[in-house]
């Protein structure tokens, strides 16, 4: 490792964009990754016909690598925010919150290996929640501010969307259309507007055309077990790969940081 590399530990959403940055930038950098790569055509297997019975392929358990703390009191008036359904009731019957698992994946990409591919803008008014509301605190920064490296991000990654949200303003449009809607979004979309209510179709990290030399997404939904066909816009098949395309970036796996 030379004197004038930057280290990024971690290969997940965070850690990929910053290489890609950099190494784009003409800086070395060198990628520490605690976990394996994956292979979308081999390692995942939604091609098997036991593919229902097999989640994501984990290569390494995340599971023993967590830890939470007490989670706080779940306060009655708030009792009709509860997960419930209409066969077995509240789902949490405790007073307290309760963790159950991390959603975390060790490996490069991170999390984006079997995440639902959901890329929503942050709220502008959710930026500035102190001034606005008097909780929280206000980002550093306006929405304005970030707004064109979401759009730089939306490219690199392929997002689809509709991109008529005044709300969320746009100096650009989504490269890629909105997806189609199913016959249960129509619907749920006609009882919306029965009531009233606005709604515009989900971005998503998804293809809807063929992009960047990748396929359109097939509508499987089985997003969580591992994309098969690179159309589910992943870390490790966008930023990852376009870092070390540069030439500036090196990346170590099953190379985890243990002190600084």
């Amino acid at each position: 490792m030379s004197n004038n590399e930057v280290v990024i530990i971690g290969s997940g959403a965070g850690g990929a964009a910053f290489a890609w940055a950099l190494a784009s930038a003409g800086v070395q950098v060198r990628i520490l990754e605690a976990g394996p790569r994956y292979d979308p055509a081999t390692d995942y297997r939604l091609s098997k016909s036991t593919w229902e019975q097999s989640p994501f392929p984990s290569k390494v358990s995340s599971r023993s690598r967590q830890t939470n703390a007490p989670l706080q009191k779940l306060q009655e008036h708030w009792n009709d925010l509860r997960s419930w359904n209409h066969l077995k009731g509240n789902l949490v019957t405790s007073e307290n919150r309760i963790f159950a698992a991390y959603s975390h994946e060790v490996g490069v990409g991170g999390s984006t290996l079997h995440y639902a591919g959901e890329s929503h803008r942050m709220h502008p008014d959710a930026m500035a929640m102190q001034s606005r509301f008097g909780v929280a605190a206000d980002w550093p920064f306006s929405y304005d501010d970030l707004e064109p490296y979401y759009v730089q991000a939306e490219k690199i990654i392929g997002v689809a969307g509709l991109g008529k949200n005044d709300i969320r303003r746009r100096s650009e449009p989504y490269p890629l259309p909105e997806h189609a809607l199913s016959y249960a979004s129509k619907k749920l979309g006609e009882g919306c507007q029965k009531l009233g209510m606005s709604w515009v179709p989900n971005s998503i990290a998804s293809l809807s055309r063929p992009y960047d030399g990748r396929p359109p997404c097939n509508y499987c939904g089985q997003c969580a077990r591992g994309c098969p066909r690179f159309d589910k816009g992943t870390a490790d098949i966008t930023f990852i790969a376009k870092a070390l395309a540069t030439g500036n970036c090196k990346l170590d796996t099953i190379s985890q940081v243990l002190q600084l």
